[in-house]
């Protein structure tokens, strides 16, 4: 019988149905190989837990025999089915299972119990698709928020031939719809994706010059780079999603930082100043186009207003023209007449006639006392008003 030898492994026949070759110790190559986190004993073991079960079964049955061979039938098959529950596993809520048998993927499972063949036929590997990984690249975190500067993987060349000290930080997880891919292609996923993580941030920071990745486009520095990461790991069929790529500490090398400070707050001095002439401008133009706005009105005003009076004397001494050539000599009486009214309504007169007489004198011939001194007091006084 197959289970006849009871040594643990003899000769060159080998010991039990498993034999010897192929990697009994559960290290070797092939289907036999230890393969993923499956788990189990090696045939060695088998034999040897055979045997104990069979010496177990002699000391409960009467009189310490097993009947024979009927009772190494019993004992194998015990062992037989004990070793086929070894095939029932269980998922956690955040894991998926990846079935192999003879190291060939079988299938994935979800959450809850399942059951595949138990080593060495099959294997189950169960990576967790839930949790969050975080890679360091530039630094590493210790303890108390402190962390160590890591210069071979943090200082980069940029586009304009400047050294920038660029800190950042990879989180990535298992892709749950391609967690086989994770399990059979990738034999060290975290020294992978730091590697391509740590040369796409390279490329992109090459393309720009420092200012720039200092100040305004860091946001889209990570963006790109999370991009050509992911791609770059499913051309490898890694089975990995990134989900964030964060830069942490942006800036000059430590040699030059000093100098660099200047510049930023020079800079920065620069752009408050415009930003304060903008605010002038911004003020003041508005108010000079309302004022310029306010005396090009007046202008038009004035213009037609002018206009309009200029209008109106021109059509009054048209009109007068006409009265004058129908009557000349009434038409000039009426103008002397009118024009001595304008001239002389507004100013103390003492009106003389010209026959040397007036009113209250008693007779001709009589010059009529002027009274000067009330005609200097109205002047006077009407000076002063």
């Amino acid at each position: 019988m197959p289970w006849s030898n009871q040594s643990g492994g003899g000769g060159g026949n080998g010991g039990g149905p498993w034999g010897r070759g192929g990697g009994g110790n559960g290290g070797g190559g092939g289907p036999w190989g230890n393969g993923g986190g499956g788990g189990g004993k090696t045939p060695q073991d088998l034999e040897e837990l055979l045997r104990r079960g069979q010496d177990r079964l002699r000391g409960v049955m009467p009189g310490g025999s097993m009947g024979g061979g009927r009772g190494v039938l019993i004992a194998g098959g015990l062992l037989v089915v004990a070793w086929l529950a070894t095939g029932i596993y269980s998922v956690a809520p955040q894991q998926v299972g990846i079935e192999t048998i003879f190291g060939r993927y079988h299938g994935t499972t979800g959450q809850g119990p399942h059951y595949n063949f138990p080593y060495p036929i099959g294997a189950v590997t169960k990576p967790n698709v839930g949790q969050v990984n975080s890679i360091q690249i530039g630094y590493r975190a210790g303890p108390q928020g402190r962390s160590t500067d890591k210069p071979d993987e943090s200082l980069m060349l940029t586009g304009d031939e400047n050294i920038v000290d660029l800190d950042f930080e990879v989180q990535w997880r298992v892709n749950p719809l391609k967690a086989s891919d994770y399990v059979f292609n990738l034999e060290n996923p975290e020294g992978t994706i730091k590697s391509i993580a740590e040369s796409a941030m390279r490329e992109v920071v090459g393309r720009r010059n420092i200012q720039a990745i200092l100040t305004n486009e860091q946001s889209s520095v990570a963006q790109e780079v999370k991009e050509i990461t992911q791609k770059a790991l499913d051309e490898y069929g890694a089975g990995v999603r990134i989900e964030v790529v964060q830069l942490v500490a942006v800036n000059p090398p430590p040699e030059v930082r000093p100098a660099f400070i200047d510049v930023n707050a020079a800079q920065q001095d620069a752009e408050r100043a415009q930003n304060e002439a903008r605010t002038y401008a911004s003020r003041e133009v508005p108010q000079a186009k309302g004022k310029a706005a306010q005396i090009v009105q007046a202008a038009e005003a004035y213009k037609t207003q002018a206009t309009a009076e200029a209008t109106g004397q021109a059509a009054r001494f048209q009109q007068v023209y006409d009265s004058y050539k129908g009557a000349p000599v009434i038409s000039r009486e009426r103008i002397f007449l009118e024009t001595m009214e304008r001239v002389l309504g507004s100013v103390n007169k003492v009106i003389i006639d010209q026959n040397g007489t007036g009113v209250n004198t008693g007779g001709a011939g009589i010059v009529p006392v002027l009274p000067l001194g009330e005609l200097g007091a109205r002047s006077t006084g009407g000076a002063a008003r």
